[in-house]
């Protein structure tokens, strides 16, 4: 415990495909230096042919990404440099002198090979699941659920026996929210765009359906897209999935 309070170390936790956490959360020995977040908006670009231009029309946006970097490290010098409030500079300096990362006692043992390997197992395929875990990725503001779909691993430092003691993995992470709940929360109020809808007494679909696209002949496309047996019997406080729909092909 320092003055400034515990160190808070990111955290991420592993799902299964029906939601549920598995495992432990892995705690990283180091925390990024930073992360980086991209968001990515789409247009509708096409042009009508000899037409003099138009405007893009937005489209959506889609799912983030957030990239950060995990130093891993089994020489020894982050005990070192472990920033024992009660050490002296001096002796930090000493202690630096004497660090010998290469040697041999031991050497085949200390290594980074197990951490990095919880690392690859987020990208790996689960036999259970048919497929990577989906995370959830915390630290101090952030939290962050989410697939991992690139890990970049770095090899930096070996030890005497050729185990690697160094290593920084840059790991590329998008953002694994429903698109249900994404579209509910960009609370977008186009025709053309994706809608969440509570049905209330008295809805049909086909006017639900008339609401949302100013025609009510797409009913039988939005039953589909909500694996609706009976649309004609709708539950109030259901919510319905409105997605986009393109009118000229559906015409």
């Amino acid at each position: 415990m320092s003055i400034l309070g515990e160190l808070e170390k990111m955290s991420i936790q592993k799902f299964d495909r029906d939601g549920n956490k598995s495992g432990d959360a892995i705690k990283v020995a180091i925390n990024p230096e930073n992360y980086k977040e991209t968001f990515s908006v789409e247009y509708n670009l096409d042009q009508e042919t000899n037409s003099p231009g138009k405007k893009p029309k937005f489209a959506k946006v889609k799912p983030g990404d957030i990239t950060f970097k995990l130093l891993f490290d089994s020489t020894g010098i982050f005990d070192i440099v472990g920033l024992d409030l009660d050490s002296t500079l001096t002796s930090i300096a000493d202690d630096i002198a004497g660090f010998n990362p290469f040697k041999d006692d031991e050497a085949d043992e200390s290594n980074i090979v197990a951490e990095i390997n919880k690392i690859k197992d987020l990208v790996a395929v689960q036999g259970d699941m048919h497929m990577p875990f989906e995370l959830e990725i915390t630290w101090g503001s952030l939290s962050f659920k989410c697939f991992l779909i690139k890990l970049d691993i770095d090899y930096k430092l070996f030890n005497s026996k050729g185990f690697p003691i160094r290593a920084v993995a840059t790991l590329t992470c998008k953002d694994s929210k429903d698109d249900k709940l994404r579209a509910a929360e960009l609370k977008l109020s186009s025709p053309d765009l994706t809608h969440i809808r509570q049905v209330k007494e008295g809805d049909t679909l086909p006017l639900m359906t008339y609401r949302i696209y100013g025609d009510s002949k797409y009913y039988l496309e939005v039953a589909r897209a909500n694996n609706l047996l009976n649309f004609r019997d709708l539950e109030p406080g259901t919510e319905l999935f409105f997605p986009p729909i393109n009118k000229t092909q559906s015409a």
